[in-house]
């Protein structure tokens, strides 16, 4: 039987970081989105998965990357449209803009490009635009948030 991404969080994480983790995929779960485990040639031994929602990458989750050995886990999200609402929360604002996922040059965007994300103007912003380091239970908001944002524009189709 292949392992779900909830054995790998009770394998890999600490109680209090399997404890948010397991609260954010339960959240994915109810969401209707799919997470879909890439076993593509750069990810193949590796715990990485695809939030997908009616059949379009939404945000991605690593577990116990080895290659970032400092990160019990991450969430990143995937360019959306729904990013360039000025019109959204300033608690939502603040959030995402903690979160911003500058450009290291890991190859997913040629060099990171300049985004307006939610009314603010950003230089070097990955294509993932957030990414979320070890969240706390603190970032679970912003995290649900950015997930209900990703699904807005693709929930007409």
């Amino acid at each position: 039987m292949a392992k779900e991404i909830e054995d790998y969080i009770r394998e890999s994480l600490t109680e209090e970081a399997q404890a948010t983790a397991l609260e954010f995929i339960g959240y994915v779960r109810s969401s209707d989105i799919e997470l879909y485990k890439d076993n593509g040639p750069y990810w193949k031994d590796k715990i990485y998965y695809w939030l997908r929602f009616k059949g379009e990458c939404i945000a991605y989750i690593a577990v116990k990357n080895p290659d970032e050995p400092q990160n019990l886990w991450t969430v990143w999200s995937d360019d959306s449209i729904a990013f360039r609402d000025g019109s959204i929360d300033e608690e939502t604002k603040n959030s995402a803009w903690q979160h911003i996922d500058f450009c290291c040059r890991c190859g997913s965007c040629g060099g990171g490009k300049r985004k307006a994300v939610f009314g603010k103007e950003f230089d070097g912003v990955c294509r993932c635009t957030f990414r979320v380091d070890n969240p706390k239970e603190s970032d679970l908001p912003f995290l649900k948030k950015m997930l209900a944002l990703c699904k807005r524009p693709l929930s007409d189709r």
